[in-house]
């Protein structure tokens, strides 16, 4: 790898990682918030709107915007710049405005279907938060696709954050929050970031009104609505099994299973933060004919998560149990502790699919990621339907996102391998998974041995876990001598 790509796919990526590593705190600081509060009823009610909101605010630009994330890494003016960014996003304005006047209207249905009129909340906390949040998200997206991915860092990880501050003060000057509570934070939260940042994109491209012309709208949402239907059908893959769960059992079993699985996919976060900087790096390498330095920086971004995520399942099989107890409650970890290993196992391939999607992003081939999502979701809807109907456990729900999840990575998998020069590094994964198996073998001997376990003891066993997993890595060789010199050369930068 060149001097320049790698000191950018360095930089970039540890400011993400790091970045995104906070960002993902988030969910974990806010489940034992809500559920110590007020109980896991409250959280799943929360996990739901939440997953609405999101698939609401995914589908809203209908793939208008394709074009501008694509090409804004390689505009070189802030006219090009500004050709590309206002259009776009005056008409995401439009669909947010409409798409919430629909959430309006259909207040009665969506509470009676989707929360069985189990939580109330009030319908207008909606339409303000989808449009302080799209101010929001075009503002960090600006900075992230013009390549300035520590202001889009620095942005999200303050979104989070005064998020929970927000919540955190009404919790201490009020003793109780709710739903309406919870959102208006976020949307707090979305304003307190979106003022700065469009100010500096004002300074930048000026304050001007612009639209598609001509055929250009149809044009950019024919690319960008397959990506569009694309991350919402994996969105609904993601969360489609909590609603089947609230129809099935109950909204407290929902609170039950998001807390397993929001530990359990923690380790998507690298992939997810790998993904913020890595599609500039490859669109940047491929449009200067450098496709050679694309297909190194993607093997090294695929060797890096799954030598992190292969421990990280075997982890939450030893510690499952004690972690939740730990983040939410006794009640939880006893009905949902085998979720979390099956739903670490999931992520694992989901994060594979996620830097493959890279590979297609850059190559325009979105229609592919479209229906990849679509078969996995189909997949995932009509097993979850058809196994909880009869076997009503929350453990159904994990495997069925496992298998999900597989068959997405089988088929995207093949279709990467179409466009791209991909290498597993088969040995190296072997080696990982022998050094996850003595780690989980040492942790789970303390564990049976010295049941009782409270915070200090369970960092102690994280901390000594990491340790050992390093050791025996280091002790079967994983790595080359190429790769000990280049990691040598960038920490003597």
């Amino acid at each position: 790898m060149s001097q320049t790509y790698y000191r950018s796919f360095i930089k970039d990526n540890s400011v993400v990682v790091g970045g995104h590593m906070l960002i993902y705190l988030k969910g974990i600081i806010i489940m034992p918030i809500i559920i110590k509060s007020v109980g896991a009823t409250t959280y799943g009610g929360f996990a739901l709107l939440t997953s609405i909101l999101g698939i609401a605010f995914g589908i809203s630009s209908l793939g208008a915007g394709f074009k501008a994330k694509r090409f804004l890494p390689s505009a070189e003016t802030m006219l090009k710049r500004g050709d590309l960014f206002y259009p776009q996003f005056y008409f995401n304005v439009l669909t947010i405005l409409v798409l919430s006047l629909l959430f309006l209207l259909l207040e009665n249905p969506l509470k009676e279907y989707f929360f069985r009129d189990e939580i109330s909340f009030s319908i207008w906390i909606i339409p303000l938060y989808l449009v302080f949040y799209l101010l929001y998200s075009q503002g960090s997206n600006y900075f992230r696709y013009t390549s300035r991915v520590q202001y889009m860092t620095l942005a999200n990880f303050c979104f989070s954050y005064i998020h929970i501050g927000f919540i955190l003060l009404y919790l201490y000057v009020y003793g109780s929050i709710n739903i309406d509570v919870l959102v208006i934070s976020m949307t707090v939260s979305a304003l307190s970031i979106a003022v700065p940042t469009f100010l500096g994109i004002f300074r930048e491209l000026g304050v001007k009104f612009s639209f598609y012309k001509d055929k250009s709208l149809i044009s950019d949402i024919r690319l960008g609505f397959p990506l569009v239907l694309g991350n919402i059908v994996d969105f609904i893959l993601a969360v489609s099994d909590r609603y089947i769960i609230a129809l099935f059992l109950s909204v407290t079993a929902v609170g039950y299973y998001v807390p397993a699985y929001a530990l359990g996919s923690l380790i998507v976060f690298i992939p997810k933060a790998i993904g913020t900087a890595l599609p500039q790096l490859l669109s940047r390498a491929i449009d200067n004919g450098n496709e050679s330095e694309a297909y190194i920086m993607l093997n090294y971004a695929i060797k890096v998560f799954l030598l992190l995520s292969i421990p990280f399942v075997f982890g939450c099989l030893a510690l499952g149990k004690q972690l939740l107890t730990l983040f939410a409650n006794q009640e939880v970890a006893e009905n949902a502790f085998l979720v979390m290993p099956i739903v670490a196992l999931a992520s694992l391939f989901y994060g594979l699919n996620l830097l493959f999607f890279n590979v297609l992003f850059v190559r325009s081939k979105t229609s592919a990621i479209f229906r990849m999502n679509l078969m996995a979701s189909l997949f995932n809807l009509v097993t979850n339907f058809i196994l909880l109907y009869f076997f009503r456990n929350i453990i159904v729900a994990a495997i069925t996102t496992f298998l999900s999840y597989l068959i997405a990575f089988l088929y995207v998998y093949r279709k990467a391998m179409e466009e791209w020069s991909i290498d597993f590094e088969w040995v190296s994964i072997i080696k990982s998974i022998a050094a996850s198996a003595i780690m989980f073998g040492i942790i789970s001997l303390f564990v049976t041995y010295f049941n009782h376990v409270n915070a200090a003891v369970l960092f102690a066993y994280l901390f000594g876990g990491i340790i050992i997993y390093i050791g025996s890595l280091v002790g079967f060789r994983t790595f080359s001598d190429k790769e000990v010199r280049f990691l040598r050369k960038l920490f003597a930068q």
